[in-house]
């Protein structure tokens, strides 16, 4: 099942309402063949959940870059409802993270850290069941309701009222945009996790509005520029997940030591081994992150994107840069 990561069929000089009918239409197909599987089928593979939650990041993004191209009403509506399937989808997948780094983290679930293991595994299948209702609970009328809000949104779709009339016009202030906002982001405190996180989303959303543009550059900008903005999002994921799961055990830590005194001295051995791993990765892994952007100041990856950028717009008839494009909104 395709992923729709790449769109197909675009070119540098897509009129931009068509370009934004496409990607929306893509996006928004995937997220509905990866509910139907969350909701139907998620115990044969916790991947359908992740697939979800990324679809739906997908679809929010590809809505916030052509939101010009959309009434007021009509991008606030799709805003909201992939913001409660985000939500719905993110919680389930968080706790399959969290229970999947039960069985692969380097912590070993024998002798004295066998009770908390096992106490943790049923605590997290509980949490995961329940969020698996919710996510029913926010689709009861699935596939139809989502196939009329699919269809109400495409049919919203209408060409700018700007001059931009293709996709390339779009896609310089776009994506020069997020990489001035990532290169601010970068070089905030990051010993600071909140900056950490900022550096995260503005990446996704560098990500993935790279997506949709790939066709308007030369092969560099998806062979080369590209993976390096995953690999800055992988590490910068490892970090989150351990930021998550630290939270969660010092939350639970603390409840149970109030709670349940004479069998937390059982558990306590499990809870401190993952406290002291999550506690040890993360900053390995912001330190991974600062190597990176350092790697990718010194090769000139970064000026060499904006020569991109700058290439493309040179190429137009019209050498005038276009505005920033105007939005209704920015989905988190």
């Amino acid at each position: 099942m395709s992923s729709g990561k790449w769109i197909s069929d675009l070119a540098a000089t897509t009129p931009l309402a068509d370009a934004a009918r496409r990607v929306l239409g893509i996006r928004l197909e995937v997220v509905r063949d990866y509910l139907r599987l969350a909701l139907r089928e998620t115990d044969r593979d916790p991947e359908y959940v992740h697939q979800l939650r990324v679809g739906t990041r997908r679809a929010g993004a590809a809505l916030d870059i052509f939101a010009l191209c959309l009434p007021e009403k009509a991008y606030n509506a799709a805003r909201k409802q992939l913001r409660r399937l985000r939500r719905a989808a993110g919680a389930a997948r968080d706790w399959d993270v969290f229970l999947g780094a039960l069985d692969t983290l380097p912590c070993k679930r024998t002798g004295r850290t066998r009770p908390g293991f096992d106490f943790l595994i049923g605590h997290t299948v509980a949490h995961r069941v329940v969020a698996q209702s919710q996510l029913d609970e926010a689709n009861p009328n699935f596939p139809f309701a989502f196939e009329r809000f699919t269809a109400d949104t495409l049919h919203a779709v209408h060409r700018p009222d700007t001059s931009m009339g293709t996709l390339s016009d779009l896609a310089r202030p776009v994506l020069n945009t997020l990489l001035r906002e990532l290169e601010l982001a970068a070089g905030q405190d990051l010993h600071d996790y909140e900056h950490l996180h900022q550096v995260r989303i503005i990446g996704k959303r560098l990500r993935y509005a790279m997506e949709v543009f790939a066709d308007c550059f030369a092969p560099e900008f998806r062979e080369t520029h590209y993976p390096a903005v995953e690999e800055m999002q992988e590490i910068l994921g490892r970090a989150n997940d351990s930021h998550v799961a630290h939270q969660r055990l010092e939350a639970l830590h603390d409840r149970l030591r109030a709670m349940l005194p004479e069998r937390w001295k059982r558990y306590r051995p499990a809870f401190d081994a993952l406290l002291e791993f999550h506690a040890e990765r993360l900053p390995r892994e912001r330190d991974q992150f600062i190597e990176w952007w350092g790697r990718w100041q010194r090769s000139g990856g970064d000026a060499a994107f904006s020569a991109l950028l700058l290439d493309a717009a040179d190429a137009r008839t019209d050498a005038v840069p276009p505005p920033a494009p105007p939005a209704h909104g920015t989905a988190s």
